[in-house]
């Protein structure tokens, strides 16, 4: 036997080694290859990687020396390269997210992993590694943040122009080349009130598309028309110049779908609470990329977002405007009230002078009972009236103070005198205490008018037990408080009762339009002060009133 030549039984042991060899390093590709999109070696000089090649375009000799990064979105590079260099530094694991062009131009997002191959002596013979596609997660994320932000957006603004302007502005960086808003107004016509273009060379061009009108037809078939006269999607993911002559609503408007040059088309209709809103419109002009389902989906929740921030701010313009209704009507109701109650006035007045030159009649009593009731009435139905036109002034903002070297103590003495028959009346005993002076600068017909409506509150709402007011000043500020023993107010109804038209009872049972106490507070607030209220239900209430005695 020759001694240089291997025994045949070793021969074949090897032969079997290297099979199995190859069956498990055909396994391993194979399991690459369904592991991960790209798998990619380098050793300094040279870079092998078919798969890279056959997903990039990328010709193995311009991989080598960084050319790879070439392969990459140009807002990616820098951070891929310096993941690279601070792996190779310090031999760690690679690790780096980014865009890779696709070999139709379209950008996919990667997950690249590598580890450093070692030999022998403990240098780097080789890197290997993968990328592994994320898209989907990726695109998930990113949507899902633009969704965060756009309803933030729409949350900021609760003007529907400024909701819309946002939507489009938002969705040509990130969902689509061109956007266009349509809107079905309440009162049925339709406005095309948006056109935007990601290419700012285009728009003059965007201008004129925004001229069109998407009229409907009883059978439309314009995406935007369809979407508006019917509340149905459409996704044409390839756009063929057949296509857009079958849906063109004139030559015009074929010629300048032509001038886009579109490619892909979504279209979502704008609902809420049932009702078709309006139309959003995106088309791709530019890019290889083409709409699909997921695409669909994303921009219906995009259009929904919206819709409901569009409904948001029409109703809050409808109530705005149905307030502003309301006190352009409470303002002419209220002059229109007071004009026939000053003859009415005056001839109690005089009915009075008469009863008087006749004392002796037996009907005077009568008549003079009847008389100041008149009077009373007149002149509750005069405080009405003012306080409407005091809502009315403060909605138009033309609410004005007067002021005046005021001293309070006086003005509390002349106010709670006025009321001291009325408390006689309903046998409640009425304490006071205002020692003077209290000097200030102040409106004093509304510090009177202040101390009225609480008086009023008071007496309405006491249940007869005793009242008291007091006036105190204490350093620069001048306390005033008006206690009673009455019905309180609930902890629930506290918040609300310095509001227009706020009542803590109801109206069923006690008087008046919830006017007084927002008054009250108007008044104070305009003075510099504040109002307070604290009650507890069934144990009264306790209102305090501060107002600065000094002024900046």
């Amino acid at each position: 036997m020759n001694p240089g030549l291997p025994a045949a039984g070793t021969e074949a042991a090897l032969r079997e080694e290297l099979a199995l060899l190859r069956q498990e390093a055909e396994r391993l590709r194979r399991l690459l290859e369904t592991a991960a999109s790209v798998t990619w070696t380098d050793s300094g000089d040279d870079a092998l990687s078919p798969s890279w090649t056959a997903f990039t375009g990328q010709p193995p000799e311009q991989m080598r020396k960084g050319g790879w990064l070439q392969c990459l979105h140009p807002d990616d590079r820098q951070g891929a390269l310096a993941a690279w260099e601070r792996a190779q530094s310090g031999n760690l694991p690679f690790r780096a997210r980014y865009r890779l062009r696709r070999v139709d131009g379209t950008y996919v997002w990667m997950l690249a992993r590598g580890m450093p191959v070692l030999g022998p002596d403990g240098a780097v013979r080789e890197w290997v590694g993968t990328c592994i596609d994320i898209q989907a997660q990726a695109l998930g994320e990113e949507r899902a943040a633009f969704l965060a932000r756009a309803s933030e957006l729409f949350s900021s603004s609760l003007e529907a122009s400024a909701t819309l302007a946002s939507l489009a502005n938002l969705s040509v960086s990130a969902l689509a080349d061109w956007c266009i808003v349509d809107v079905l107004h309440p009162d049925g016509h339709f406005e095309r009130v948006q056109v935007v273009a990601a290419d700012p060379s285009h728009s003059t061009l965007a201008a004129s598309v925004q001229r069109l009108t998407p009229v409907p037809r009883d059978r439309p078939v314009y995406p935007p028309a369809v979407a508006l006269s019917t509340g149905r999607s459409t996704l044409v993911p390839e756009v063929s110049d057949a296509l857009m002559e079958a849906v063109a609503q004139d030559a015009d408007h074929l010629e300048m779908m032509r001038r886009v040059g579109i490619r892909s088309l979504l279209t979502v209709p704008l609902l809420a609470r049932g009702h078709i809103l309006g139309a959003l419109t995106f088309l791709i002009t530019t890019s290889c990329r083409r709409y699909a389902d997921e695409d669909l989906q994303f921009a219906q929740e995009l259009a929904n977002l919206a819709g409901l921030a569009v409904d948001n701010a029409r109703l809050l313009h409808g109530a705005r405007e149905a307030v502003r209704l309301r006190d352009e009507f409470l303002s002419v109701a209220s002059h229109e009230l007071k004009t026939p109650l000053t003859p009415l006035s005056l001839k109690l007045q005089a009915l009075s002078r008469a009863v008087k030159a006749h004392p002796d009649s037996p009907l005077a009593p009568v008549i003079e009972a009847h008389v100041e009731t008149g009077h009373r009435q007149v002149r509750r139905l005069t405080e009405l009236m003012n306080d409407l036109l005091d809502v009315s002034r403060i909605s138009a903002g033309t609410f004005r103070l007067q002021r005046e070297d005021v001293d309070v103590a006086e003005v509390v003495r002349e106010v709670t005198e006025r009321f001291a028959p009325r408390f006689a009346l309903e046998h409640c005993d009425f304490r006071v205490e205002a020692p003077g002076p209290v000097c200030g600068s102040f409106d004093r017909s509304r510090l009177a008018q202040v101390l009225d409506h609480l008086l009023d509150n008071a007496l309405k709402y006491g249940a007869g037990t005793p009242v008291s007011v007091r006036l105190a000043a204490e350093g620069p500020v001048a306390r005033l408080t008006v206690r009673d023993g009455g019905i309180g107010i609930s902890k629930e109804q506290r918040p609300r009762l310095f509001e227009r038209y706020g009542r803590a009872v109801s109206e069923r049972h006690y008087g008046g339009l919830g006017l007084g106490l927002y008054l009250a507070r108007t008044i104070v607030e305009a003075e510099g002060g504040s109002v307070s209220v604290d009650s507890c239900l069934g144990e009264g209430a306790t209102f305090q009133v501060e107002l600065p005695l000094s002024r900046p």
